[in-house]
């Protein structure tokens, strides 16, 4: 995360990108540009807190002054009391609450303060900021080219902002302890960042979160929204594929085996990703065909798909190792013993999740009776 900006002192105009509604103006000459050049020369501290707010009960029906004093307040605390630099920020922005910078650099002590529900507050209503450039209505004065131009520019200056909102964002989820409030700050994550770089990830935290509260009716709708959204997100299919499969209940395995194979005819198709991340993402999703077959009661073509994802993830400790931990236990499963003994010998070597588990599987496959010959 990078560090907390320390805004330098301007007294005429505070401009971000053009468009009004993240704008605050101060004209030059107005009583209340002399009466912040008057604030800028004291060096005091103390004094300067004062006048600033001064200034802001001298000009409380002005928008614009209101935001810029709390805003400059805020900056005088930074570093001897965040809390009261972000109450000050906070009311900046209730005087103009779509105001980029001072969203920005409430998102920033946020951050240093670990308080991450506020980063996703201050993030998202950064975001939506910047996605309703494009709802703005066209002056009477500027031409239909112009304002097409004008819009283009905005929302190019503005898409660096709009990652650092999503990054901050994604960054306070990660970090966020309490699943319950993690899975609010996703969902309105999701609201604001849909389609950015990070998508792929919040939607792999929202998943794992949902897993984790034990919740699959909300992870079924998560999902399938998601999906309505991005049929041919090949995340997402796997995913869900994998929740549905690991899901004690069983009740969705027809849709894991359904997802999983889609979402294994959509890796290969897609040319775009480097081939080492088609193959782990591809073994991943035969892994989880091969377990919901299994499941399933069907041992045979379980073998044969856990077999292939075998053979595509030994890259990836993790995923190998529960890979070969099932494959192992599919074959003992089939009374394949030898097949089974040299996989989970094999699994005991991979320093991944099921490397204890494989180590307790192999023992009871070598205790057990061989089976007899018919």
């Amino acid at each position: 995360m990078r560090a907390l900006r320390l805004l330098l002192w301007i007294t005429l105009v505070v401009s971000l990108p053009a468009w009004s509604q993240s704008k605050i103006m101060i004209p030059a000459g107005t009583p209340e540009d002399k009466a912040l050049a008057e604030i800028s020369k004291e060096s005091d501290q103390d004094k300067r807190v004062s006048m600033l707010e001064d200034f802001v009960k001298q000009y409380a029906s002005n928008p614009s002054a209101v935001a810029y004093g709390n805003w400059q307040l805020s900056q005088q605390f930074v570093t001897s009391d965040p809390a009261k630099a972000m109450d000050y920020g906070d009311k900046a922005l209730a005087a103009m609450p779509e105001v980029l910078d001072i969203l920005q650099t409430q998102a920033d002590m946020a951050q240093q303060m670990k308080n991450y529900a506020k980063v996703v507050d201050y993030a998202t209503r950064g975001g939506a900021v910047i996605r309703n450039i494009d709802k703005q209505a066209k002056p009477d004065n500027v031409g239909d080219d112009d304002f097409k131009s004008q819009i283009a520019a905005q929302k190019a200056s503005a898409a660096p902002i709009y990652d650092y909102f999503a990054a901050a964002a994604y960054n306070a989820m990660a970090s966020e302890q309490d699943s319950k409030k993690r899975i609010t700050e996703i969902e309105r994550f999701t609201e604001v960042f849909q389609g950015s770089k990070l998508t792929d990830n919040a939607n792999l935290l929202a998943v794992a979160t949902y897993q984790e509260l034990n919740d699959m009716p909300r992870l079924i709708a998560f999902g399938e929204k998601s999906l309505a959204a991005d049929p041919k997100n090949a995340s997402m299919l796997t995913l869900l594929a994998n929740a549905f499969a690991e899901d004690p209940k069983g009740t969705n395995l027809a849709k894991a085996d359904e997802y999983s194979r889609r979402a294994i005819e959509l890796i290969k198709a897609d040319t775009t990703a480097p081939a080492e991340n088609r193959q782990i993402t591809e073994g991943f999703a035969h892994q989880i065909l091969g377990y919901t077959l299994m499941r399933q009661e069907k041992t045979a073509p379980a073998i044969t798909e856990l077999k292939t994802a075998a053979a595509m993830l030994k890259s990836d400790p993790a995923k190998y190792s529960i890979t070969l931990y099932r494959l192992g236990f599919a074959y003992a499963k089939d009374k394949q013993n030898a097949n089974a003994k040299q996989v989970l010998a094999e699994c005991e070597t991979v320093d991944g999740p099921f490397k204890a588990a494989a180590k307790e599987l192999l023992a009871k496959v070598n205790a057990a009776k061989p089976p007899v010959k018919k």
